[in-house]
Order: C-alpha cells, then structure tokens, then sequence
C-alpha cells in the first residue's frame, strides 16, 4: 500500500505543468526566460505606425493549447522612443478586445529594476492573451501568453508563468 501511494505521488508531481518548464538564455538578446518546451527561433517582420519594416526575433512554443511567444526588437538608434514603443503596443492591445487586467509589471529590484507594462485581454478571436512589455538596453520586449480557444478555458494560472519567469541580464550573460 505505502509503494501504491508513493507511486501515485510521484506521477502527480512528475505530470504537473511546472514539471517541464526550463530556463533558456539568449545572450544576443540580453534575456533570459522560461519555456514548457524548446522554443522556435525565428526572424520576421516588426512594423507599426511608429516603425516601419524593422527586423524581430521571435521565440515561440505551443504547448497544451498556449501559445508562448516573445519577440525582440533591437532599438539602440532609437533608445528616446522607448516609451513610445511600449505605448503603442499597449494601445494596439485595447483595440483587440476587452481588457481584463492591466498592470504594471517589475522585473528585478532596487536599482536593477525595470518597469513594464501588463495587460490581460479577451480577444476578439475567442482567446486570451497576457502580455507584458518592456524596453531596456534599447530593446524592445513583449512577452506573450495565448490561450488559445480549443483549450476550452481562459485559465490564466499555467500562462502566467511565462512572463514571471523572464529576466534581463545586460552585463551578466
């Protein structure tokens, strides 16, 4: 009975969610972040009202009916724009639904803390996405969570650490 419960123990522990997260670093892109699975890499097109065709790198995994994604964008010639940067993806992120949290997130403390902004909004497509932006060491950052709408629920919890989990570390990587 004792090896019975032990064993069933040990397969809740081993099938939970957090079981299969890892940290994985991109000293190129000065961050580091945590993904259920090895993500892809890819690079596209960043292009808004501010910024025309600009060259992004993207970090993606689907895993359990999330989409994991965050994108990079180097803007060092343009380091006084960063707030404007962040603002518009904020702005952009309204319009494609109802917002259900919004928040000011912080990544690490005192005087290595940066600032960002985090959103919850209830898409028009029927999912959910967390996003969080930031801008430090002239990139642009924006972590996203989507819950996409064949998983059946907007649950937040599991989608939630992937934003939590992301540090910058500009000197130490």
């Amino acid at each position: 009975m004792r090896n019975l419960a032990f064993v069933a123990v040990a397969l809740v522990l081993g099938a939970t969610p957090a079981a299969a997260w890892e940290e994985y670093l991109y000293p190129d892109d000065q961050f580091a972040i945590q993904f259920p699975a090895e993500p892809e890499i890819e690079t596209r097109v960043y292009e808004t009202a501010l910024v025309p065709a600009r060259p992004s790198t993207v970090y993606s995994v689907e895993h359990d009916n999330i989409l994991y994604v965050i994108t990079v964008v180097d803007f060092s010639d343009r380091v006084r724009d960063g707030a404007n940067f962040v603002g518009e993806i904020a702005y952009a992120l309204m319009r494609e639904g109802e917002v259900i949290f919004y928040d000011f997130p912080r990544v690490d403390r005192l005087e290595n803390a940066i600032y960002g902004i985090g959103m919850v909004v209830d898409r028009n497509d029927g999912s959910r996405l967390r996003s969080s932006i930031y801008f430090t060491g002239g990139r642009l950052y924006r972590a996203d969570a989507i819950v996409l709408p064949a998983r059946g629920d907007k649950d937040m919890s599991i989608a939630s650490r992937f934003d939590q989990t992301l540090r910058f570390a500009l000197d130490a990587f």
